[in-house]
């Protein structure tokens, strides 16, 4: 069952507020920076000091707003704090993106540095998610910054379509759809429900941090107050999920599952007896609970999570959960047994502490943050402690610059040597069993390990996952050949350790398992028993080059695995969960993230670009992990120098960045923003000595200077907070830069159909492969997607079926045909456009366009008669498990790159390629097809236009013929 996740997955494209500042972002949208730029200059005559702006990408204006060293956004005013930073936003607020009249107070906090005075943006009454703007004043009564995020430009009805009671019924639906977890383990979603529901403005984008459209919707909260916590967004005008990402944070990224939280199985409680009873991973959560309760209390006065004393409840060893792993679901921590390492247990007591302060969205950038911020606190109690220590707390045990632990798994490299054609580096990734490789590795010849077709079907299809012969699960058919050999086989529906053992067992020296994926997977499994031979895992595109050279070519493949980690160091300083013994060593590492597959700098190849994991939040979180680690220790990386600063002045610095300038959407630019200005703020401040002691809060001797500030902007620097992840290169499916029809001249168009009498004229038909009732007709669509008006035809292709092959299965397909359509008896070459939108299960349900001529019969028009935007894909056959009546044929499938949606683009049809010539009678006829389950939206065609060009020049000249005009 093909289920695509409804995660948000937004293009990664530069944008900002147009050269407002040397330290601002290029913009994608020169209107708004020359619309905003009089207000930016007034701000500057008015205020006291240099003022520093950062533009905001997802929105094209600001994002942070600073005055320089003792200086004053709003010199003229002495008012109280609210009052100083409303006389700003009544002036100023447009340049962060909102009127003033749509930010609402909510909170004025006061320490011993200042105020902050908190905003959301409400539109119509209704909350924006996302949004918030925070004033900060300092203790002279000065307006030193102000940030946050609101959207610009709200024009939408708050009226829904669609009711709260459908869109929490979807929601529910939606989860138990497509359960939460990975790798095939998913989550029991008994007893999900509802918890909550509420209308809000959702703008699209805002959390990835790209421009996006605004719209209403349904924020509702699915749990069961057990292992499941997501938010799912459902829109409010067509009930179709928007966005989806989990509330479930997790030391691994791994699932949990549903744990017991009832007094019966209470076993200790403040005031009991210590240990009384209690097991050594019981203990080690009662120690672990009160050390991160002290700390926060100690050096930042905060009282539990909440602020207010909270009760801090953990379970522990449920049989339910998938162990090992560790998780905080919004009531308690949870682990299991042989998780429950010192810094593990402050991680998980992190997430708590982020959820009730800056409110970290699990996704993309901010989720990476979410995670990095628990990996912070969680280590930084580990350095402080005294408890489960391997001396990492010395400073004197820092590593050098670049170099992995000894304490940590090998970082597996898989090199294809020869044949020289296709010799390179593949991506790899590691194993939690069997022996870890060394520098010198295992060089050897790869072999294809054969096995049982376990479904019995013989599907040629390497990835064919309902029992491969290629997958390793069962005895192999060719042992004979793997004696000495380093063996490949696919990841299918065994443990990857099984796969290892069948390997070991035949006489292989090495196993290589490919994972069904472009990138390679970090294979857990049952060391029990322990496979002799070393595994590594490589991705699907670079198994492929190496299967087609053996059984394509006849070509011997030799490949050396082995470790590309280096020379190594004996240090735990930095590592994470290294005395968890369930996870067998290790799972970070904040000084090297690469030594764990983790990228250092965002510039990184280990840099997730994927919407797995809610977008690498547990993979890119080692970015701002390795800018904590470079900023206290100090060291030189990446041509930057970055001085230390310690644990003490650092650990001040981040949490004043946590609780007052960081919102729920920070990404990691304004990451680095929030760092510096918190530091600056700190500049000559008291603050506390860190310590994990019981009521041990002490004003440290240590004082933060301008030279500490130096330093947090150069490891900013240092691991890129501030450079887009550009190397992700997510693309629209269509390509929006739209060429001239005609290579010269205006087309004459003669035919147009824009569906404004709906689709009158037009013929419909739509079958059904195994349920009658699962067919769908064409449609006319007046809710376009994209903020485009009028109305189009509309294919849907909805989440929605069974994939059984029988009832509730909604393979089918659906038609549209055009009226007779008499083109003009006159010399010139005839060009077919047509607008569309494409959002679908990618490969899986997609259509295209089939064209009679002279009332011939339907052809499909070939990719050759394409002049811009041709099918973007062959759709998946039926041999690869496709029940989509178009299965095999090219056509348009997908969405746009890195995201859950589309958007507009032109398609150009040169009608000569196939034989249809002025003086023809055409008929056109889309048609889009379905498999038996799962969806997204469907196929929007619209402004369908049959023209003219001139016969001397023909179609755009630059266009060829069967070249994707597209980037």
């Amino acid at each position: 069952m093909r289920l695509l996740k409804p995660l948000a997955c937004l293009a990664l494209l530069g944008g900002g507020l147009t050269a407002l500042t040397a330290t601002g972002s290029a913009g994608a949208n020169p209107d708004d920076g020359a619309r905003d730029r009089p207000l930016l200059q007034q701000l500057r005559a008015d205020a006291e000091g240099s003022v520093t702006v950062t533009g905001e990408d997802a929105t094209h204006r600001l994002g942070f707003i600073r005055a320089g060293r003792n200086g004053d956004l709003l010199s003229t005013s002495d008012a109280s704090p609210v009052a100083k930073a409303e006389a700003f936003l009544d002036d100023y607020a447009p340049l962060l993106g909102a009127p003033a009249d749509e930010l609402v107070r909510q909170s004025v906090q006061r320490d011993r540095y200042g105020s902050t005075v908190t905003y959301t943006q409400h539109y119509k009454g209704l909350p924006v998610f996302g949004s918030t703007v925070l004033a900060h004043l300092d203790k002279a009564g000065d307006l030193t910054s102000v940030n946050g995020d609101a959207v610009p430009n709200l024009s939408l009805s708050t009226d829904p379509t669609f009711g709260k009671g459908a869109a929490s019924h979807r929601a529910v639906q939606t989860v138990r759809a497509d359960p939460p977890g990975e790798d095939g383990a998913e989550a029991d979603t008994a007893g999900i429900k509802a918890a909550s529901a509420r209308l809000v403005v959702y703008r699209e984008g805002l959390i990835r941090g790209v421009p996006g459209d605004s719209e209403l919707v349904w924020q509702v909260e699915v749990t069961n107050r057990k292992n499941v916590r997501d938010m799912v967004f459902i829109s409010a005008t067509t009930g179709k999920p928007v966005n989806r990402y989990t509330l479930i944070d997790n030391a691994l990224h791994r699932i949990v599952y549903e744990r017991v939280h009832t007094p019966a199985a209470k076993v200790w409680e403040e005031g009991d007896p210590f240990p009384g009873a209690l097991n050594v991973d019981q203990q080690n959560i009662v120690h672990g609970s009160g050390e991160a309760y002290w700390f926060f209390s100690n050096v930042f006065g905060r009282d539990s999570y909440d602020g207010a004393g909270h009760i801090m409840e953990t379970v522990n060893n449920d049989p339910r959960i998938l162990c090992p792993n560790a998780n905080w679901n919004g009531i308690t921590t949870n682990y299991c047994n042989g998780v429950t390492a010192d810094d593990v247990v402050a991680h998980e007591w992190g997430h708590a502490y982020t959820e009730f302060t800056h409110g970290l969205i699990y996704q993309w950038q901010p989720g990476a943050l979410n995670e990095s911020y628990s990996d912070i606190w969680g280590e930084t109690v580990d350095l402080i402690n005294g408890r489960m220590d391997e001396d990492e707390g010395d400073i004197t045990a820092k590593r050098a610059d670049g170099a992995c632990s000894t304490h940590s798994p090998a970082r597996p490299l898989l090199t294809i040597n020869s044949p020289a054609d296709i010799a390179k580096d593949c991506a790899t990734g590691g194993a939690a069993f069997g022996p870890q490789l060394d520098g010198t590795g295992i060089t050897g010849d790869v072999v294809l390990g054969l096995d049982a077709d376990e479904d019995g079907d013989n599907d040629p299809n390497p990835f064919d996952l309902e029992g491969s012969k290629y997958d390793g699960c069962s005895t192999f058919t060719n042992a004979a050949d793997l004696a000495g050999k380093i063996v490949m086989v696919n990841r299918g529906l065994c443990g990857f350790e099984v796969k290892a053992r069948n390997i070991d067992a035949a006489g292989g020296v090495g196993a290589v398992i490919a994972n069904r994926d472009p990138l390679p997977i970090t294979m857990s499994g049952d060391a029990d028993p322990d496979p002799s031979i070393s595994s590594v895992s490589i991705g699907r595109d670079d198994r492929t080059l190496i299967a087609n050279a053996i059984e394509g070519d006849g070509a011997t493949v030799n490949v050396t695995m082995k470790d590309a980690g280096g020379a190594r160091e004996d240090s735990f300083r930095w590592l994470i969960g290294e005395d968890a013994t369930a996870f067998g060593g290790a799972i970070r590492d904040m000084w090297t993230p690469t030594c764990h597959g983790d990228p250092g700098k965002v510039t990184d190849a280990e840099y997730t670009c994927s919407t797995d994991d809610g977008g690498g939040v547990h993979s890119n979180s080692g970015v701002p992990n390795h800018g904590y680690a470079l900023l206290v220790d100090g060291g030189d990386y990446n041509g930057v120098t970055v001085p230390a600063i310690g644990l003490t002045k650092a650990a001040a610095i981040y949490y004043r960045a946590m609780t007052v300038y960081q919102t729920p959407t920070t990404k990691f630019p304004d990451h680095a923003d929030s760092l510096e200005a918190a530091c600056t703020d700190l500049i000559g401040q008291p603050i506390n000595e860190l310590s994990t002691d019981e009521n041990d809060s002490a004003v440290s001797s240590q004082v933060i200077d301008a030279s500490d500030c130096v330093a947090v902007a150069a490891m900013t620097q240092a691991v890129e907070l501030r450079t887009d992840p550009v190397q992700c290169n997510f693309q629209p499916l269509l390509d929006p830069d739209t060429p001239a029809l005609c290579a010269s001249g205006k087309p004459k168009t003669f035919y147009r159909e824009a569906f404004s009498d709906k689709l009158n004229g037009w013929t419909r038909a739509a079958s059904a492969v195994f349920d009658p009732d699962g067919a769908m007709n064409w449609e006319t669509s007046t809710s376009l997607p994209g903020g485009r008006g009028g109305k189009a035809a509309f294919a849907p292709g909805p989440d929605a079926g069974d994939c059984t092959g029988a009832e509730g299965d909604i393979s089918g397909v659906s038609r549209i045909t055009s009226p007779l359509i008499r083109t003009p008896d006159k010399s010139g070459v005839l060009a077919l456009s047509f607008q569309h939108y494409v959002a679908t299960e990618n490969g899986f349900d997609g259509g295209n366009l089939k064209i009679s001529v002279n009332d011939g019969p339907f052809e499909q028009v070939p990719v050759n008669a394409f002049m811009f935007n041709d099918y973007n894909t062959t759709l998946t056959s039926a041999a690869g498990g496709n029940t989509n009546p178009l299965a095999g044929q090219p056509g348009f499938s997908g969405t746009d790159g890195g995201e859950v949606h589309g958007s507009w683009g032109e398609s150009q049809i040169d009608l000569s390629m196939i034989g249809a010539n002025p003086g023809d009678q055409l008929r056109l006829r889309f048609d889009f097809g379905r498999d038996g389950c799962g969806g997204l939206d469907g196929w929007y065609v619209d402004d369908i236009r049959i023209s003219t060009c001139k016969a001397t020049s023909g179609v755009a000249a630059d266009s060829p013929k069967g070249v994707r005009q597209s980037r």
